[in-house]
């Protein structure tokens, strides 16, 4: 099989890393990482040196390897034997490598430039720059068919996502392609005291200029809503195909955000733990969540603000400033700083004996003044408001508001998927507007989609009506789940309030009403009449239907 033809390196291999090896330059030298993780018994994790030979200074860096098949040189775990001295490539069976997840991708592109990042890929026989080129075909086609590569370099959803999208970033950063996501997915599961499965489809459009980006289920308490999300991340997380692909079984999912408010729906999210096959984070927003160590919201704004990450083109603090433009007073949110850290920079405001620093103003300044900041910032202060020379603590609903964007930005990924339970606990009406136009930019720039349970009308008049699940129950105990007939986007809340929840204006005081009403028809519509004034329309409406409904059952 043809080696490096367009690289012009010399490919080594080393079973322990030796600093300054006798081989013949420019080369590059690959030896196992050492350590006790495996993928269902392969071990990939490998580093990788890079002499060039001409003055230039060497490169460093990690990778995952495999190869096509075994020899006396590899052991069992599809690692090379550390006994093994430095030896040719050519000596042992033909290797294949990823980088990683996008970041990984994106990280080599910025470093080594676009033209040089390639030369060294196709030299690494990565398979994302091997796909590229009819030349290389052969090589993929046998790598994808080896069990290193489906059990361990395609458990992580980070390296499988990045397989399969990080083509475009090897064009260069600015021509990333952020509609790589699956659009659509199925899901099954089973809820206790109901007799058939849950099973619902969920459609996404990435590129439409409608928020076609967000999901949302609606319906009752006790329909399975939350389960719904429960089980996208059991599923994600295991492996299993309860939530899929509907086209090619396994989602084509980065990562994984699951976020909840504080309560019941805390529990709606199982914990997390080191997994192998998605990078998930749980998050949940409120004032007085205990935060796990570097999870306070000053930690994470300082994180955020000194992450070099790219996504795209933009850094994340990039990301998050394009993000929380559309919050009302966003120039006047300030984080609390130290009293007991010197800071003299110009842009920190002193209010009552006090010090804070604007949000957006955390990463301005020289090097300096943006160190001493962050490094005065109270780690699990919450954000105050700044009016009128004077500081105001902020609503639970501005809090959690807050506190979404900021860990959204700094763990989103291009592909993620977002989950949110009852998202409106915190959040005014008025908010949940604002909510999902950041929530729905914040996708778009990062090719991410979301699904959100809720009990709100207001969530659902922010999106189509084919984005919108509504979850309702029958007198047999089972559960239908369906777009509704109503056009939700802009619609008016109490008319969707009245779709989804027509079985809970059926309450008993309404039937007291019902009861109440003369027999005669023309005092029936006097009577109503008078009602409308204290009544709600959706009450009206119903008294109307029913009232008909008598009347017509009268004639027959």
């Amino acid at each position: 099989m043809e080696r490096n033809d367009e690289s012009h390196f010399n490919i080594y291999f080393c079973g322990s890393a030796i600093e300054f090896p006798d081989v013949k330059r420019p080369a590059i030298i690959f030896s196992p990482v050492n350590d006790s993780w495996n993928d269902f018994r392969y071990k990939c994790s490998y580093r990788y040196l890079i002499y060039f030979g001409d003055g230039r200074r060497e490169i460093e860096g990690r990778v995952f390897l495999g190869f096509t098949s075994g020899n006396e040189n590899i052991e069992d775990s599809g690692q090379l034997s550390n006994q093994v001295e430095v030896v040719e490539a050519s000596e042992l069976p033909d290797f294949f490598t990823l980088q990683g997840g996008m970041k990984d991708y994106r990280y080599f592109v910025n470093e080594h430039g676009t033209e040089d990042a390639n030369r060294l890929l196709l030299a690494f026989n990565d398979l994302v720059a091997c796909r590229r080129f009819p030349k290389r075909a052969k090589l993929v086609d046998v790598a994808v068919k080896t069990e290193v590569f489906s059990l361990a370099l395609m458990r992580d959803s980070d390296r499988f996502f990045a397989f399969h999208n990080a083509d475009t970033i090897l064009d260069g950063l600015e021509e990333e392609s952020f509609s790589r996501i699956s659009t659509e997915f199925s899901l099954s599961y089973d809820l206790a005291g109901f007799p058939e499965n849950h099973n619902l489809y969920l459609n996404f459009d990435t590129n439409s200029i409608l928020p076609k980006r967000i999901s949302v289920l609606i319906g009752r308490n006790g329909l399975g809503k939350s389960q719904a999300l429960h089980t996208i991340v059991r599923s994600l997380v295991k492996g299993d195909l309860r939530f899929s692909d509907r086209d090619h079984g396994r989602p084509m999912v980065s990562r994984l955000l699951a976020i909840a408010t504080p309560g019941e729906t805390a529990n709606t999210f199982p914990p997390e733990r080191q997994n192998k096959r998605i990078k998930y984070r749980r998050l949940i927003l409120n004032r007085s969540a205990r935060a796990k160590a570097s999870r306070g919201f000053g930690d994470l704004c300082v994180q955020l603000a000194r992450s070099e990450e790219l996504i795209g083109n933009n850094d994340r603090w990039r990301l998050f400033e394009d993000s929380i433009q559309l919050f009302s007073n966003i120039k006047n949110v300030v984080i609390p700083l130290s009293k007991d850290i010197s800071v003299a920079a110009d842009h920190v405001l002193r209010v009552n004996g006090k010090r804070y620093v604007p949000l957006l103003k955390l990463n301005h300044g020289g090097e300096q003044a943006k160190l001493e900041v962050q490094g005065a910032v109270v780690s699990n202060a919450n954000p105050m408001m700044y009016i009128e020379d004077d500081i105001f603590p902020l609503s639970s609903g501005q809090l959690s508001f807050i506190k979404f964007i900021v860990q959204a930005c700094l763990f989103v990924e291009n592909g993620t998927l977002v989950l949110l339970d009852e998202p409106e606990t915190h959040l005014h009406p008025n908010f949940i507007s604002e909510f999902v136009r950041i929530l729905d930019r914040l996708l778009k720039s990062t090719g991410s989609v979301a699904v959100i349970a809720t009990h709100s009308a207001y969530f659902v008049r922010e999106v189509p009506r084919n984005q919108v699940l509504v979850f309702k129950g029958d007198g047999d105990g089972r559960v239908s789940i369906q777009n509704p007939r109503l056009k939700t986007f802009g619609a008016d809340v109490g008319t969707i309030s009245y779709f989804v929840f027509e079985d809970e204006i059926t309450n008993g005081l309404v039937e007291d009403i019902l009861d109440r009403f003369p027999q005669n028809p023309e005092a029936r519509d006097s009577l109503l009449k008078e009602l409308e004034a204290e009544l709600s329309a959706d009450v009206v409406m119903y008294l109307r239907r029913k009232l008909n409904m008598e009347e017509n059952n009268e004639e027959n």
